[in-house]
C-alpha cells in the first residue's frame, strides 16, 4: 500500500494505463454499472467486488487543469473503467496519485467508505493534510 501525503511526493504516471482487455480479469460483471461522472464509486465498487483490486485516488491531467479522479489497480497494472467506458480520449492522461490500497487496508488507516462517502483527498483535506493535487 502506497500513501503520498504531500504534493512533493505525488506519484506522476504517464502513459501506464491498461484496458481491462489486457487484464488477467475481464470486470464484464460491473461494466454494465459503470457510471459517467462517478469515478470515486465506480473505482471503489471494482474495488468491493474483487478484493485483490487496489483503489487509487489521485488527480488527472485533462490537457487543461488537474481534476481528482480515482481509478483501480490489479498487480501493479493500473486500470480505469470509467475513462476506459466513457472518455477513451483521456484514458492515458498523466495521472497523480495520492492514495492506493485496498480497501481492507484504507478501511485500517481510517478511511471511511460508507455511502456518499467523501473521496480519500478530501478526507485527509479535513483531517489537517492541507495540500491537494
Amino acid at each position: 500500500m502506497e500513501i503520498y501525503p504531500l504534493r512533493s511526493h505525488f506519484k506522476t504516471v504517464t502513459h501506464l494505463m491498461k484496458k481491462t482487455s489486457q487484464l488477467r480479469l475481464t470486470f464484464k460483471d460491473v461494466i454494465p454499472i459503470i457510471q459517467v461522472g462517478q469515478c470515486h464509486y465506480n473505482a471503489f465498487l471494482v474495488s468491493d467486488i474483487y478484493p485483490k483490486v487496489e483503489y487509487v485516488e489521485g488527480c488527472i491531467f485533462n490537457g487543461e487543469k488537474w481534476l481528482q479522479h480515482a481509478w483501480n489497480r490489479l498487480d501493479g497494472d493500473e486500470f480505469d473503467l470509467s475513462y476506459q467506458l466513457h472518455f477513451p480520449h483521456l484514458l492515458y492522461c498523466d495521472r497523480k496519485i495520492e492514495v492506493v490500497g485496498t480497501l481492507k487496508d484504507l478501511e485500517g488507516l481510517g478511511y471511511s467508505f460508507s455511502p456518499g462517502f467523501a473521496p480519500l483527498v478530501e478526507q485527509r483535506f479535513r483531517l489537517g493534510v492541507r495540500k491537494r493535487c
